[in-house]
């Protein structure tokens, strides 16, 4: 079975999207599978690099309303298309759909459904006929949580063809024996055996961060609160921490490199994703957390896999998005209960290493890819 995977970017380049991309690319190798990748160019990386199948990275032209646009990725999608079986396309990336469209393909047509495209305005609706003609055409639409396809915009045209296929935990992310003893103890030792609460992603609306801030001025004395990243959000953040008198109880280290976020989730009391929009659909970095041991507290976004990946009292604790007042009382449940917080810990490792561990995923890969019927 040869397969072509559409993506919008593919690693190095970062993001949720990307790390699935590369995950359904070496799932399907390892069940025997051969195929390419077309991707938009993200980064500097040349096209295949440190990739399972070859990678053909295409230059962007302009990019409108955070879609990458490409005359080349179009013809590339359309002449390598009649080569495969299979043509496995990751969405929302309207540029995708258009070249699906214009190639016509004979192939069967998998969707990996990320997301719904959420408050575009003009692009959603200039680009909704194109998105139900990909529906239509899909013989199998993938999700990476049950929520994506069960109560998308879309769910009653995925009826009869869907399936679930998560991520999984692996060797590219944050692992627990990666972590330097030596440096997580200098990390507990700089804030002075306070209690961490440790938070990571990219500094921008949707992760609601301002509301962590907000709950970390509620949180015990003893508590500092990390949050790791940088983005557009950085310096109103700042003002935000230091107008509240928190400069001492809130820290933005800025990015934090891969090398180091091992030590950073060895060291933290817990992990906190407190995103406030559907824009967050998964929240990976919860799984990284998961793999330490590390309860997590996030929020139960209406119609997001984020509260399906976190299970409420399972792996973590669950509060309403955007809500200062239930977040703080969260953590502060955490950090006064350290045998709730190593009963979730277990908890979340448990699920790595079961319904996220990579053999389980690559079982629902395989299962979901069986039910296509090929020429």
């Amino acid at each position: 079975m040869r397969v072509l995977q559409v993506g919008k970017f593919y690693p190095p380049d970062a993001g949720g999207v990307e790390t699935a991309t590369r995950q359904a690319a070496e799932g399907l190798a390892r069940l025997g599978a051969t195929g390419e990748v077309v991707c938009f160019a993200g980064s500097h990386a040349p096209d295949g690099a440190a990739a399972v199948w070859p990678v053909h990275r295409q230059p962007v032209l302009a990019t409108v309303a955070s879609q990458p646009l490409s005359l080349a990725y179009v013809r590339k999608v359309v002449a390598l298309a009649p080569g495969f079986d299979v043509l496995h396309v990751h969405l929302p990336n309207p540029l995708a759909g258009l070249a699906l469209f214009l190639a016509r393909p004979q192939a069967a047509v998998v969707l990996h459904w990320h997301s719904d495209v959420i408050g575009k305005g003009l692009l959603a609706a200039a680009t909704r006929p194109l998105e139900t003609w990909l529906c239509r055409r899909a013989d199998l639409v993938i999700g990476p949580t049950a929520v994506h396809v069960e109560q998308s915009d879309r769910t009653p045209e995925f009826a009869g063809k869907s399936a679930v296929v998560p991520f999984c935990v692996d060797a590219s992310m944050a692992r627990p024996e990666a972590a330097d003893p030596a440096r997580v103890a200098a990390l507990r030792q700089r804030f002075g055996g306070r209690k961490i609460v440790f938070a990571l992603g990219r500094l921008v609306p949707y992760k609601g961060f301002g509301v962590l801030v907000e709950a970390a001025a509620r949180l015990p004395e003893d508590a500092v609160t990390v949050i790791g990243g940088c983005g557009p959000l950085a310096e109103t953040l700042a003002t935000q921490i230091e107008a509240a008198g928190l400069t001492d109880r809130v820290i933005l280290p800025g990015r934090i490199p891969d090398a180091g976020l091992p030590d950073w989730l060895a060291a933290c009391h817990v992990f906190c994703l407190p995103s406030v929009t559907r824009a967050e659909m998964f929240g990976i970095v919860q799984l990284e957390a998961m793999a330490f041991g590390k309860p997590v507290v996030s929020t139960a976004i209406p119609r997001s896999g984020v509260p399906w990946v976190n299970a409420d009292g399972e792996t973590g604790l669950l509060v309403p998005p955007g809500d200062a007042p239930a977040l703080a009382r969260a953590l502060s449940r955490l950090l006064a209960d350290p045998a709730l917080g190593a009963r979730l810990g277990r908890g979340g490792r448990a699920a790595v290493a079961g319904r996220f561990s990579r053999a389980a995923v690559d079982a629902a890969l395989g299962r979901a890819y069986a039910r296509l019927r090929l020429a």
